[in-house]
């Protein structure tokens, strides 16, 4: 009987380890639980997300706010406070239904309940002519009544956000804009709470006890001083908004650094848990995931005020006398477009609709005809002495050495090159001491229509009425009704920069994203270089 006792109770016993083993072999394979640490380039200037552009404040934000719908890795767009929505027929009433158990959080123990009216408040903010300016008014220039209301001709409570209930938003629009739900991604587009922006009596933003968060993160500590080399900020789940959505991680530990020297050295040492690097280093890729994204374009740029290079002919010759090829440096991808193949739009990657092949202008008979002609027209017996600059830090320079060897052979036109400084390369192109650039474009708001800012009127890059042409095409993207009609505009602006020959696009060049094989689920957006940690799993 006693023999039978204890037999049960060694069963028992089994059945208990066996159970606890279950259970703790379930939570190790669900990834979660982890606390991810990464590198900040800089101390964020502002998490106050109507006023926020900074890259730091933006992955911050994006780590600590909820807005209506997010993006996802593969550039989709899905209701994300909102529980769903839906669109008019005209395009021009879009109704939002909240989820309601989404919570406010702060350091300061502040709560509340996330309602339609935060969202209200928070546009109400972007278009309020007393307040400070928002990067984001060009952005949300749509919504009904938005620039009169940012110009103080209407009160704020006449622009097209209502709330029709708690938990339903609903924005009204000037004119359909095809790409709008897309812009909702957008910190500007987060909400902001009422009642703890007037606590914070005008520092709502900027210190951990300012800054309330609905998202799945809150900031608990945010330490930086510019003496010190230990700054930091460390972001703790939110437990009130588990019950909308599961957050995997436990804790994000941001660390605040001066660049991004240190991000491949942090990574492969185990300080951080990824990183985004602006080189290829195949001994660390090799024994980690990585994701690429071509993220920026190169181009030639030219000193108009050179009596050669002043001719537009002239240029078009050089233009369209080179083949692109292949780097060896795998951080530089051929290109023929303003847009780089990393770019996409309403979850369609633009190179994939607008080929790069429909923007090749290579037509070296061509070209020579239109040379000799303007040689002659012009009395240059031969080009001489120009010579292309280029910033010590691009890292393909036999593409360029390629250029000009195919400008001898098919111009017979010789154009040295001249590998500098960053600080000479930059004194060079602010003085106008240059004959040709090297110079690098990219999108500072994370659009696709953020690389034609580089080609609007005053910019430096621009001779004679190009920006004006640029601008004209750019200010009806907004206004396009559907993504088709965008691409047109999209194509027209890109092509009304390369048949001007102000800029001559050479390559596009990638950026990446490496973390371990333990790590996945990582959603970042490679023009903002924000990452969304919410998902992100860890497995030991």
């Amino acid at each position: 009987m006693v023999e039978h006792r204890i037999w049960s109770c060694f069963i028992l016993a089994a059945m208990i380890i066996n159970i606890l083993v279950l259970f703790t072999g379930c939570e190790e394979d669900d990834g979660s639980g982890h606390t991810f640490k990464y590198n900040l380039s800089s101390n964020p200037q502002n998490l106050d997300p109507q006023l926020a552009s900074d890259e730091s404040s933006i992955i911050v934000i994006k780590n600590i706010m909820k807005g209506l719908v997010k993006k996802n890795s593969d550039g989709s767009i899905s209701p994300d406070a909102a529980k769903d929505y839906n669109i008019s027929d005209d395009g021009l009433v879009y109704t939002f239904e909240l989820k309601d158990n989404i919570y406010w959080e702060s350091a300061v123990n502040f709560e509340a309940k996330l309602t339609a009216d935060d969202f209200v408040f928070a546009f109400q903010r972007i278009y309020d002519s007393n307040a400070l300016f928002s990067p984001y008014i060009d952005d949300f220039m749509c919504i009904k009544n938005a620039g009169v209301v940012a110009n103080g001709t209407l009160p704020k409570d006449a622009l097209g956000v209502t709330a029709t209930s708690d938990f339903t938003l609903q924005i009204e629009l000037e004119y359909p804009c095809f790409d709008f739900i897309e812009k909702l991604t957008l910190t500007g587009a987060m909400p902001c709470n009422k009642a703890f922006f007037e606590f914070t009596k005008g520092r709502y933003g900027l210190s951990a006890d300012t800054t309330a968060s609905n998202g799945a993160f809150y900031l608990k500590e945010w330490n930086y001083d510019p003496y010190w080399d230990n700054n930091y900020m460390i972001l703790r789940r939110n437990k009130s908004n588990l019950q909308s959505e599961n957050t995997y991680p436990y804790s994000l530990n941001f660390f605040i650094k001066n660049g991004t020297d240190m991000n491949l050295t942090d990574f492969t040492e185990g300080d951080i848990d990824c990183a985004i690097v602006l080189s290829y280093d195949a001994k660390v890729f090799s024994k980690n995931r990585y994701d690429c994204y071509a993220t920026k374009t190169y181009g030639l740029i030219f000193n108009t005020n050179s009596k050669y290079l002043a001719s537009k002919k002239i240029r078009e010759a050089l233009s369209s006398s080179f083949v692109r090829i292949e780097s060896q440096n795998t951080d530089y991808i051929s290109g023929c477009g303003i847009i780089p193949s990393g770019i996409s739009i309403m979850g369609r990657r633009y190179r994939e609709l607008v080929s790069d092949e429909s923007l090749n202008t290579y037509d070296k008979d061509k070209a020579f005809t239109s040379w000799e002609q303007e040689l002659k027209f012009n009395n240059f017996v031969s080009i001489d002495g120009l010579k292309i600059t280029v910033p010590e830090s691009f890292g393909g320079v036999e593409l360029i050495s390629n250029i000009t060897e195919q400008w001898q052979e098919n111009l017979e036109f010789y154009c040295g090159i001249e590998v500098v400084s960053e600080n000479e390369y930059n004194l060079k192109l602010s003085e106008g001491t240059f004959d040709i650039a090297l110079v690098e474009i990219n999108s500072a708001d994370g659009t696709a229509s953020g690389f034609f800012d580089y080609f609007m009127p005053g910019n430096s890059l621009i001779s004679g009425n190009t920006g004006y042409a640029v601008a004209g095409v750019v200010s009806q993207i907004s206004k396009a009704e559907n993504l088709g009609k965008a691409i047109e505009l999209y194509t027209e602006a890109e092509q009304t920069i390369i048949e001007s020959s102000v800029f001559i696009p050479v390559c596009y060049g990638n950026e990446y994203l490496v973390y371990s094989e333990k790590t996945s689920d990582l959603i970042c957006n490679p023009i903002t270089r924000s990452i969304d940690f919410r998902d992100a799993k860890y497995f030991e």
